[in-house]
């Protein structure tokens, strides 16, 4: 498994808004292994999906979620239920911005 580090979550967040804004423009969904492709987690169409880009895809999910919250500037929400599991089409349980990094800048983002 390939840790994440800052640069990396950063550049895959920035690539994720852009495929979420796409996927919202489009009234479509993508799979969390074609997200993973999309953004560059899963490197060429040879990469094989593991366990752990399902972890890594909701890091990038969560670190996006949270920068979102935190912007003072509010542009169109994000729809974080535009990825879905492959298996079910629906979104992942964790996809709901509810993280536990969310839920910590939300209380303290009422004191700023």
């Amino acid at each position: 498994m390939k840790d994440l580090d800052v640069q990396d979550l950063l550049e895959y967040s920035r690539a994720a808004v852009a495929v979420l804004r796409t996927l919202q423009i489009s009234d479509s969904t993508m799979t969390y292994a074609d997200f993973a492709r999309a953004i560059g987690i899963l490197e060429g169409p040879t990469d094989k999906w593991r366990a752990w880009h399902r972890q890594q895809t909701d890091a990038v999910l969560n670190a996006v979620a949270a920068i979102e919250l935190k912007a003072r500037k509010k542009s169109m929400p994000l729809e974080y239920t535009r990825i879905v599991a492959k298996r079910t089409g629906i979104p992942g349980k964790g996809i709901a911005k509810s993280s536990k990094i969310v839920r910590k800048l939300r209380n303290t983002s009422s004191h700023d």
